[in-house]
Order: C-alpha cells, then structure tokens, then sequence
C-alpha cells in the first residue's frame, strides 16, 4: 500500500476488511475518521446492495467539508482514499489502481531549504520515538501535518517511517513550504515538552542539531 503515500492529491486513506469491516489500516494526514467512515459506509452499500439485489459495487464516495472520500473494492477489502472536494472519484480510482500496479517514481528534488526541514522532521520523531515509542510521534506528525501542513497535505506522506514528498514541490511555493515545516517542526517540539518535560525535550532537539551537522 505505499504507492498510496507517494500519489500526489491523497491526503490519507484507509484500508477495511470487507469479510468483517475491521479497519486493516488507516495512513495520511486527514483529519477524519476515515477508517471508520470506509468500514460503515462499505458495510451499508453492502446492506443495501444485498437488499435490492443490485449486482456488485464499483465505488460510492462521500463528501465533508473540503474534502471527499472515495470508497471502493481492492482484493478482498475496501480502500477509503480521502481528496479534495473537487477530485473527480473516477479519475481517482483509476490514479490509484494504475499507482498500485506501477514501480515507485523517483524521489523529488528538493531545494537544500525544503530538505533540511524534513531531515529535521524525520529526525525529531526518530529522537523523540525512541526506542519503543515510534508509532506514537508518526501520529502525531501525522495531525501536525493535518492541522498546520496547509498546502503541503496532499503532496506529503510517510513512508517506512519517513516523511517524503511525493513529488517536486513547485519553486514558487518554496518560502510557503518551509514555512509550513517549520511549523510542524514546532508543534512536535511543543508536544515533546509536554509528554517528556522541557529538558529532556531540549536534549533530544540539541542531539538532533548535532546529528544534522
């Protein structure tokens, strides 16, 4: 599933068992329950489908706020992918399905701005995580990029661990960009002091300043 993190537009997505509805697995930085959405509303279409005998779903998608949730059948389960509003759900089924089938794109090149924020992002949860407690500061990256990340949602992800960007970010939005890192730079900060207490928090910042050099 991490072709899913590098598909530019994808703000989070879900994966659910259609066997039982349990979530198998829920990544991005959307801001709904999107695991829980995919699990109901696929359960429902099936409810419905069986009930006026309608033949096999395609797809069905909702729409929230700014943003839409494209739900249909991927193998034996159901994939939630979560776009913006306007995001054509059939264009998006198939950007996925091709994604899926297709070998990782390169890594974008990224101006040394942009990529010392994220090398300093990365490094901050791996700090911060350590050694047990990993899985914790991904999530909170994740909300941190949902609720600051701004322009950067859709073209961000993690994956194996790392935030990426999943493509080239356009020159013009350089400045915005880092800007929007350097938040969530500080909201991570911000968390560590008030799980671990200002001088822990202030040591693992200065171990990752001496990492970085």
């Amino acid at each position: 599933m991490e072709a899913l993190d590098k598909i530019s537009g994808v703000i989070g997505y879900a994966l659910v068992k259609a066997e039982d509805g349990s979530i198998d697995e829920v990544r991005g930085s959307s801001t709904a329950p999107i695991g829980d959405l995919t699990a109901f509303f696929s359960s429902a279409s099936e409810v419905i489908r069986d009930s006026f005998t309608m033949g096999n779903i395609r797809s069905l998608w909702l729409t929230y706020g700014a943003h839409r949730l494209v739900i249909f059948p991927h193998e034996d389960k159901y994939l939630g992918v979560e776009v913006e509003r306007d995001r054509d759900a059939d264009d998006v089924i198939r950007l996925v399905s091709t994604s899926m089938k297709t070998s990782e794109q390169p890594v974008a090149q990224l101006p040394r701005s942009i990529s010392s924020k994220l090398q300093q992002i990365n490094l901050l949860v791996d700090e911060f995580g350590s050694p047990d407690n990993k899985e914790h500061w991904l999530q909170l990256l994740n909300h941190g990029i949902g609720i600051l990340g701004g322009e950067l949602r859709p073209i961000v992800g993690i994956v194996n661990n790392n935030l990426i960007f999943k493509e080239q970010p356009p020159d013009e939005k350089e400045d915005e960009f880092v800007q929007g890192l350097r938040s969530i730079i500080d909201y991570l900060v911000k968390k560590a002091v008030e799980e671990m207490g200002s001088t822990q928090a202030r040591a693992k910042v200065q171990a990752v300043i001496e990492r970085m050099r």
